[in-house]
């Protein structure tokens, strides 16, 4: 059986001199490495267009939840040991 972990995450930028943030909600499902958001929110909608329309940044944003992720996954499993 996968085992599927749902969180959160949050990242700052900042727009024409202001802090804005868009929050990640997704579901990971381990077995396959299969990430998928479920909700996506933003502060501001011109932060929304920076990065929906820019693959690379969609790229990069999802590389450091997968890392996130793995570092979530490594400490716990030192916590076990």
């Amino acid at each position: 059986m996968p085992n599927i972990e749902h969180g959160q995450v949050s990242f700052d930028f900042k727009i024409e001199g202001k802090k804005e943030r868009a929050t990640f909600d997704y579901r990971y499902n381990d077995s396959n490495q299969n990430l998928d958001y479920t909700e996506i929110r933003y502060t501001n909608p011109k932060l929304q267009s920076l990065i929906e329309n820019n693959t690379k940044m969609m790229e990069n944003i999802d590389s450091l939840i997968r890392n996130i992720i793995e570092k979530k996954k490594s400490n716990e499993l030192k916590r076990t040991k």
